[in-house]
């Protein structure tokens, strides 16, 4: 999902856990814009808080060894911030330092954690900075996943424009895992952004997609935009043949080759002197649905990550694998 960017808001202390600010700023880098909570010190800081609430797509909360500053009100502007993001119903993130146990960790302090734990939250707990970046991966994807927004900016990169204009030899070779530098593994465990089915889907189900192509009509070029019906079961049949890890580039890729043939066949319908058809691609909003869908069904999981989401490898679950080898079975019976 490389070019839709999403307004993340971070609710956090004044001048507290400034090392997971950092990391949270490297990672959501390429994903997402991101605010923050700013000193209660400043007299516009908490209608500065409340708008950034209500302009965002996702909250995150930092909570660790600080309250914040207390204001005339007798809270914290993270507190105050924390009820204003519930107030919106905004999905929420919250991850929480491990030692608030701890006889140091203020009155208030220990009551907002007690608070946020008794309320329907998603929370993370992490011991040190070093966590942060494992427990963002799973995190980031679950709220995707469970919140699905339509909201977010939608805009070119240089990525982007070098993937629409390669060869699909060339894609293939750059997608290949050799030649990927992959800056941490994690476990098989860690691997699973999704901990449950949100959503489960019927393969003989269908769906819309529109697409983009470039049709060759009379020694002239021109783009056309389409729409197409899949169903799950082809798009399943399509990742089966995918190697055993694959980039967001490398899924991209494969639907656009599972629809190239299809795509090719209805324009030409349409318009029958099209002689040629090329460089059929799925638009990039309903690519990003369909990611998320697939992570939401857990049809794929993230098995290596980095701080780019180029370096992100994503792999087909035993359960997606299963499922497939379930429905030839059973049709195999019927025959």
């Amino acid at each position: 999902m490389p070019n839709r960017r999403y307004h993340i808001h971070i609710i956090c202390a004044d001048n507290d856990q400034l090392l997971v600010l950092d990391t949270l700023a490297i990672f959501f880098q390429a994903r997402a814009f991101l605010t923050y909570d700013v000193s209660s010190k400043l007299p516009k800081a908490s209608l500065y808080g409340r708008q950034c609430i209500d302009a965002c797509n996702y909250v995150f909360m930092v909570i660790g060894d600080s309250y914040g500053t207390v204001q005339k009100n007798g809270v914290s502007q993270m507190h105050l911030s924390y009820l204003s993001a519930k107030a919106k119903l905004k999905p929420l993130i919250i991850l929480v330092k491990n030692n608030y146990q701890e006889t140091s960790a203020s009155r208030q302090l220990q009551e907002l954690i007690r608070l946020v734990t008794k309320q329907d939250n998603q929370i993370y707990y992490y011991d040190t900075e070093d966590d942060i970046e494992s427990l963002l991966v799973q995190a980031y994807y679950n709220i995707l996943a469970s919140h699905k927004i339509t909201g977010g900016w939608i805009r070119a990169n240089d990525e982007l424009i070098k993937f629409s204009n390669q060869t699909v030899a060339e894609r293939l070779t750059e997608l290949s895992p050799q030649n990927k530098s992959v800056e941490k593994e994690i476990t098989t465990d860690e691997a699973f952004v999704v901990d449950h089915i949100s959503k489960s889907i019927v393969l003989t189900e269908t769906f819309e997609i529109q697409y983009s192509a470039q049709a060759y009509e009379g020694g002239n070029l021109r783009d056309m935009t389409r729409v197409m019906k899949l169903s799950w079961q082809q798009v399943l049949t399509a990742l089966i043949k995918i190697p055993s890890t694959f980039s967001s580039y490398g899924l991209q890729n494969t639907i656009n080759r599972l629809i190239a043939p299809k795509a090719e066949i209805d324009i030409k319908k349409d318009r029958p002197n099209v002689h040629a058809v090329s460089r059929c691609q799925i638009s990039q909003t309903d690519m990003d649905n369909l990611q998320r869908q697939l992570v939401s069904a857990n049809w794929i999981q993230l098995v290596t990550y980095g701080t780019r989401v180029s370096q992100e490898l994503w792999k087909l679950t035993f359960y997606a694998k299963n499922l497939l080898h379930d429905q030839i079975s059973t049709t195999s019976k019927q025959d």
